[in-house]
């Protein structure tokens, strides 16, 4: 019996220590399982949310700056470490994290848009910029100086984000005159529209600019935008995941606030359809950490009754495709990658240290290639919108009307094939030949 005793005390004593060994390496002995909550689809309710930025190329708008100006071909993309980008081109492009230099002085930009539109309101984000700015506003053009500007508003630069009512009101040309005491960047710049519905029903068409090329052209056509197809389909955590589309909408002020205690951060945003990507940026809280991008053609597990949750085990996520991580904790991250194809881009934040402070995520922002076809494809993705339901009824858009299928259910992968083209129609049948015989008069 007390040799018995002995070797079960021995062999408790190693397996203590053989588990001591394996928590003090670090080594997890069950894998981890990261959930993912479904986000519910835009209702009626948020679509004044998301107005729509007219500041942009592929909306015909152009730009131009005094006392000079710069030629869009010296646009140069941001990195994942710094954005040394000088050209004026980079405010009415798509991507959040390029943006232009403002110098000590005076400096008038001058938007025109592509018509007379409804505009609303005015943003940017501003990286260090001291002074003020004066906005303007005109249906006619009009000389930089001209006297006959319509002033909307003049406020103070002082924080990271500037945001302006301006309307609602009619304008066709748009003035900020910069007063830069302390000089920066700017970026993100946005005029949008009066809030409406019909930006999701009625989705306005977007121009190619296929006469630009090079970085231009890769940073002039987001993917992820929500007047799309575009969805935020998936987050780890949050209060209002009602709100996640925030990360997609073209505007830098808004943003989605994951939960304070969530270590990873997670995002799926769902483009719609499967496409050739090449570059994918974002804005987010700055702190330490890692932020690693995926580019998936389909989600594991995911499956056609689209559940509320997504789970992901280590082993899931070690098969994904990843394409780029950035760490400098900057909080903008802008990677570059060979060509891939994919519809679903997952974004995952890592090894940081938890805080009090929530984590928040301002734009999620993915570029495909810069040839035609891509582009075209792109274009034709986003001149249809998406199904916004109201009141558990959906209201179909110009992308849904007879086809009654509801946003909230799968998608197939590629849409249906189109139908081939079809004989001519025949031509009538002539008429029946009739003889009617002729009289002549005849002599009495």
């Amino acid at each position: 019996m007390e040799i018995m005793s002995a070797s079960f005390s021995r062999l408790a004593k190693a397996c203590t220590l053989i588990c001591g060994l394996s928590f003090a390496s670090g080594a997890p002995l069950v894998a981890k399982e990261l959930t993912l909550q479904k986000v519910p689809p835009i209702t009626v309710e948020q679509a004044p949310a998301y107005p729509e930025n007219l500041a942009r190329y592929h909306f015909g708008a152009q730009v131009e700056t005094a006392p000079q100006n710069g030629a869009a071909s010296n646009l140069v993309l941001s990195t994942s470490s710094e954005d040394k980008n000088t050209s004026e081109a980079a405010l009415l492009c798509d991507d959040p994290t390029t943006g232009y230099a403002l110098s000590s002085g005076n400096k008038t930009l001058v938007i025109t848009l592509s018509k007379i539109e409804s505009i609303d309101s005015i943003s940017f984000l501003n990286h260090g910029v001291k002074g003020s700015v004066k906005i303007a506003t005109s249906n006619s053009k009009l000389p930089a100086d001209s006297a006959q500007w319509h002033l909307v508003s003049e406020q103070e630069l002082t924080g990271a984000a500037f945001h302006a009512k301006v309307g609602p009101g009619e304008a066709k040309y748009v003035k900020l005159t910069f007063s830069v005491i302390e000089p920066g960047r700017i970026a993100s710049l946005g005029v949008y529209s009066a809030p409406s519905v019909a930006a999701f029903t009625m989705p306005r068409t977007r121009k190619l600019n296929l006469e630009r090329t090079g970085g231009f052209a890769l940073i002039s056509y987001n993917l992820t935008d929500v007047h799309a197809k575009s969805r935020a389909v998936y987050v780890s955590s949050g209060d209002e995941i009602r709100e996640a589309n925030n990360m997609i909408d073209d505007q830098s002020a808004t943003t989605y606030k994951f939960a304070s205690d969530d270590s990873e951060p997670t995002a799926i945003i769902d483009l719609g359809r499967v496409t050739n990507l090449r570059r994918i940026t974002a804005l987010y809280t700055p702190r330490p950490g890692t932020v690693n991008f995926y580019v998936l053609e389909s989600l594991p597990g995911h499956q056609p009754n689209a559940p509320k949750t997504l789970k992901l085990d280590d082993a899931a996520l070690a098969n994904l495709k990843a394409v780029g991580s950035v760490s400098d904790g900057t909080g903008r991250a802008a990677i570059d990658f060979p060509e891939t194809t994919g519809r679903y881009i997952l974004v995952k934040w890592a090894g940081a240290a938890q805080s009090d402070a929530p984590f928040s995520v301002a734009e999620i922002a993915a570029f495909g290639g810069n040839r035609p076809g891509n582009l075209i494809a792109a274009n034709s993705s986003a001149t249809a919108g998406d199904r916004i339901e109201s009141d558990g009824k959906s209201v179909a858009d110009g992308k849904d009307l007879g086809s009654g299928k509801d946003f909230s259910k799968d998608m197939p992968e590629e849409g249906p094939e189109a139908p081939a083209e079809g004989p001519p129609p025949a031509l009538p049948p002539p008429p029946p030949f009739t003889f009617v015989p002729e009289l002549l008069p005849t002599s009495p």
